[in-house]
């Protein structure tokens, strides 16, 4: 059996990695000091961040195995043994418990670090289950994935700089990450929502009509904005916002020239989209931290090498994008 099907890593490689690697590498420069320097605590939250992604998609696997029987969906721990399927989540279970050890003494980064654990933990397994509960689903699943994990980030990277927390950075990164997090897990959910009413499932986007829920996915992404304009306020980062230009020129081109619907959350069917954003998040707001450090820290340049043989796919395809936009002008 495929291990890299098992954890599901190509629903959250370059997806969710990218974007929290972008936050520790903004507080690491928030501290003027060496990138380089935090590069072996960097590469330890992002261990412990795969074995929590790991765990996650193999419980939510697990506990959804009679739900996608009902809705005809493959399930990769379907055929694995009953007798033996509590390995697979038992074992990064572990490794977690582990991870939260090695933080110590710093109790909060300890606490960022768990809590995504529980709420996965209680949005998956029965009788809590939150993902069958509406709204509740939608909240543990976007503080799981994306808010505590950046705090994390901030904390951590803070303690281990000995830099005063910045409280401004912590709030609005937590702000970004919430409406962030819901953009994603609704986008998912009413891209399934056929298939979860077809297996009378009890997400938020079943109960809402797609086109009752316009409005309120404006004002998530407006939310969102408004944050991400505070967080690049507080890094000042100069790249940071060229690059976030150059983004939207991304963003253009696949609207005017390739076709793409943008998308805020509620995806068209039947047509390519983009959901916006994204890639600012995921390509080049990493990337163009990652060029600051190097123009002042010639070893960072190696840090970024490794970066982008990390996460290869998605820079390469916004530049593909880019490309319709820079032969037609």
């Amino acid at each position: 059996m495929n291990f890299l099907r098992i954890i599901r890593s190509a629903e959250w490689w370059e997806y969710k990695l990218p974007p929290l690697l972008a936050i520790g590498y903004a507080t690491a420069l928030k501290a003027d000091g060496s990138l380089t320097a935090v590069i072996p605590h960097l590469l330890f939250l992002l261990f412990s961040l795969i074995i929590g992604a790991i765990y996650v998609s193999i419980i939510n696997d697990i506990t959804d195995i009679k739900v996608d029987a009902a809705s005809n969906k493959k399930n990769r721990m379907a055929g694995v043994n009953p007798a033996i399927r509590w390995i697979f989540p038992a074992i990064p279970l572990l490794a977690g418990g582990l991870c939260a050890y090695h933080l110590y003494p710093d109790r909060l980064s300890i606490v960022l670090y768990l809590i995504p654990w529980i709420s996965f933990s209680l949005y998956s397994i029965p009788p809590v289950r939150l993902k069958n509960r509406g709204i509740w689903g939608v909240f543990a699943d976007a503080c799981g994935s994306h808010v505590f994990t950046s705090l994390l980030m901030i904390s951590s990277i803070s303690f281990v700089t000995k830099q005063t927390m910045d409280w401004l950075w912590f709030i609005s990164t937590g702000i970004w990450a919430l409406c962030y997090g819901m953009r994603g897990i609704l986008w998912h959910q009413f891209y399934d929502r056929k298939n979860d009413i077809q297996a009378k499932m009890n997400t938020y986007a079943v109960k809402v009509e797609p086109k009752d829920f316009r409005k309120k996915e404006v004002l998530i992404f407006i939310i969102e904005m408004l944050a991400i304009v505070i967080m690049l306020f507080s890094i000042q980062q100069v790249l940071a916002v060229a690059f976030l230009l150059l983004y939207l020129l991304v963003a253009f081109s696949r609207s005017k020239r390739l076709f793409y619907a943008p998308v805020l959350i509620i995806a068209p069917e039947g047509k390519p989209y983009h959901i916006l954003m994204a890639d600012f998040y995921q390509v080049f707001l990493p990337l163009s931290l990652l060029i600051t450090a190097a123009i002042t820290q010639p070893y960072a340049w190696i840090v970024l090498t490794v970066h982008f043989i990390l996460f290869p796919q998605k820079t390469l395809t916004a530049l593909k994008d880019l490309k319709p936009f820079l032969s037609r002008r």
